[in-house]
């Protein structure tokens, strides 16, 4: 009989070393190819084991909160927070999400909710983790009283976009992000 378990549970200081190497091996997984090389190097460089430590410090800290207050939604602080996927002990993967960076019509008066990353090591991809994670994170964001939802994906990254329409997103806005000092399109995926 298989003992295999999966635990998802908040970040803690001790994970910043191999948050560091998921991010660094789902990012050459997911955005080899599709972004430059030296654009890719720098962004995965930035997310050392030191980023970690405080990301986990301020992610899930209590209250969660980060980044200010928000504009144009009263006061009211952004929460974000942290957790990870463990398999059998070890940590496979993570997610970043919390009070959305926007809202966005028609749903502007909705306290919208934002996944900014989920990651997981490529070996654990195709396996139901990613959904168990979202699944989780989107009952957080549900206690943490937030609406709709939005998660950004890169336009050209098939797997994200093949994975959250999997997941019943729909898209419905497009932008770009910068890497490197190139435009990369994005595109906008909701739940409501």
């Amino acid at each position: 009989m298989d003992r295999s378990t999966i635990h998802i549970r908040a970040a803690e200081i001790g994970d910043a070393a191999v948050l560091s190497q998921v991010h660094r091996a789902s990012w050459f997984n997911a955005y080899h190819g599709i972004l430059n090389g030296t654009a890719l190097r720098e962004s995965i460089a930035r997310r050392n084991k030191h980023w970690w430590l405080s990301a986990v410090e301020k992610l899930n800290a209590e209250p969660a909160s980060i980044g200010g207050r928000m504009s144009g939604g009263g006061a009211r602080l952004r929460q974000s927070r942290l957790l990870v996927l463990e398999f059998d002990g070890s940590v496979a993967g993570y997610a970043n999400f919390g009070t959305g960076r926007r809202n966005y019509p028609p749903y502007a008066i909705s306290r919208w909710g934002e996944i900014f990353e989920l990651y997981l090591l490529p070996e654990y991809q195709g396996l139901g983790f990613g959904r168990m994670l979202f699944d989780r994170v989107r009952a957080e964001l549900k206690d943490m009283e937030h609406g709709p939802l939005i998660v950004w994906a890169l336009e050209a990254n098939d797997q994200a976009i093949g994975f959250y329409t999997s997941l019943g997103g729909e898209s419905f806005v497009r932008s770009h992000e910068m890497f490197g000092g190139t435009q990369a399109p994005t595109i906008g995926f909701r739940w409501i």
